[in-house]
């Protein structure tokens, strides 16, 4: 299986923390939905891995996925938290 990786540059301050924030979220959703038995559960590989490069100014973050339909789930929610918070 191939990895998805989503490169998300994030700036140093409140988007950082937002970008925080939504990860946490996005990951006891999805933990929630595992443990409610959602079919895409079954994984033995983790269900999301973060690599951040800092910059000056901020950062890159990679984040990594296998699964595609995940990996759009977070690219989509993060764009509609990023437009709705700054």
């Amino acid at each position: 299986m191939t990895d998805i990786v989503l490169t998300v540059p994030v700036r140093e301050g409140e988007e950082d923390r937002l970008f925080g924030r939504f990860l946490d979220r996005f990951i006891e959703a999805a933990a929630a939905a595992l443990a409610t038995g959602d079919p895409d559960g079954g994984a033995d590989a983790p269900l999301v891995m973060v690599r951040s490069d800092p910059l000056p100014g901020g950062a890159v973050k990679q984040v990594i996925f296998q699964e595609p339909t995940t990996a759009d789930a977070f690219s989509q929610g993060w764009s509609r938290a990023r437009h709705d918070a700054l």
